[in-house]
């Protein structure tokens, strides 16, 4: 058993959800919302201040040309801005999910941030930025040139992070055909029906299981125990789906496969069937199974499968659409994981889930995602 604290996030999604927030309250009580989102963003309320609140509110409602150009006017004209500005961007490129496709979101942060340290390479705030950036997705070459430049001691952080991420990569070894990685937080009788049924429906043999637990029931390690599982973190405390930026990084098969704590049925050889599509379609990134139906565990009936907004085809003999994944059951290469840096620079919530900052980082580098189709797959809600 592994059990180690998970470490204090410095990446979190406040400001995002102030931006929001503002938007939603600046003509119903301007002043409060003002105040608010302020303080979120450590403004003091001066002239620029105002145009930055005007490029949330742009950024907010789908105006991004125009915010965009706000933000860049303002971080050019004021150095002590650059900071901010950097916020307001991050909030847009890494937790935003409509507007824009997510390669243009990536390019949003991109070009905006390029401009600002190209205008003034020397200032750190600009540093920090470019290098926020830059291990967020997962482009070492160009964070370390940046680093060599700057060659500044204020970037001692960043430069370990670049060193552990190299040596993540250099020292990858396939110890097993496939990982199952999953987080349970207080529902052990689900935990242990989710655990059966995958025992079941698995196609591979060389397989390892890992269990993130944000509970300290007794029940839940009850049937971990009974399971025969032994890799498994336990976080002090409840950390949400946070606790994947600590349960991924213990896999170490060729293959990742996330799954909910809560499904009812897997589709017999569900995780062949990812592999193959991986296998079948390099460009795809992140493939899951679509839920064929849920089962509302409250009125104990049966409800239909979410409708779908994908771009039919067929993969490795599948039925398949192109486009969101959800993350009850669905992998991608564990090598793959690597290069986009795993989560790091990212908070994981409801606000923004996994599959959301795994797809956006690897769109990146032309990855994209998609969905298996009618396999059988049934999922557990409560609401």
């Amino acid at each position: 058993m592994i059990d180690i604290p998970l470490p204090q996030e410095r990446h979190q999604l406040d400001r995002v959800l102030a931006l929001q927030a503002y938007a939603a309250a600046c003509t119903r009580d301007p002043v409060s919302a003002k105040a608010a989102v302020c303080a979120a963003f450590g403004l003091s309320g001066d002239l620029n201040d105002e145009l930055l609140l005007c490029a949330m509110l742009l950024l907010a409602y789908g105006r991004f040309t125009e915010g965009k150009q706000i933000l860049l006017q303002v971080a050019l004209a004021d150095a002590s801005k650059i900071q901010p500005v950097y916020d307001i961007a991050a909030s847009v490129f890494k937790y935003f999910n409509a507007g824009m496709s997510i390669p243009e979101l990536a390019r949003f942060g991109v070009d905006l941030v390029l401009q600002v340290y190209q205008h003034d390479p020397r200032s750190a705030d600009a540093q920090r930025a470019l290098l926020d950036l830059l291990l967020y997705f997962g482009s070492a070459d160009d964070a370390e040139r940046i680093l060599l430049q700057a060659g500044a001691a204020h970037l001692q952080d960043e430069m370990t992070e670049l060193q552990c991420y190299r040596q993540r990569l250099a020292d990858y070894r396939d110890q097993y055909r496939l990982s199952i990685v999953l987080i349970t937080y207080q529902r052990p009788a689900l935990l242990q029906a989710t655990l059966a049924g995958l025992r079941e429906q698995l196609g591979e043999q060389d397989v390892e299981i890992i269990i993130g637990v944000n509970d300290d029931w007794p029940q839940t390690r009850q049937v971990i125990e009974q399971a025969g599982i032994d890799k498994v973190f336990f976080n002090d405390g409840n950390a949400g789906i946070n606790l994947y930026k600590q349960v991924f990084p213990m896999a170490s098969g060729e293959y990742i496969i996330e799954i909910d704590d809560d499904i009812q049925a897997f589709p017999a050889g569900f995780d062949r069937q990812i592999i193959a599509c991986l296998q079948a379609r390099p460009d795809l990134g992140l493939v899951g199974h679509w839920p064929a139906g849920f089962h509302d565990l409250t009125r104990g009936q049966a409800l239909p499968a979410a409708e779908s907004v994908h771009a039919r085809c067929e993969v490795a003999g599948l039925p398949f659409g192109i486009g969101p994944v959800a993350g009850a059951c669905a992998g991608m290469r564990r090598r793959d994981f690597l290069t986009i840096n795993g989560f790091s620079r990212a908070s994981l919530s409801k606000y923004s889930g996994e599959e959301p900052q795994l797809i956006r980082k690897l769109s990146m580098y032309g990855k994209i995602s998609g969905v298996i189709f009618d396999q059988g797959l049934i999922v557990n809600v409560t609401e």
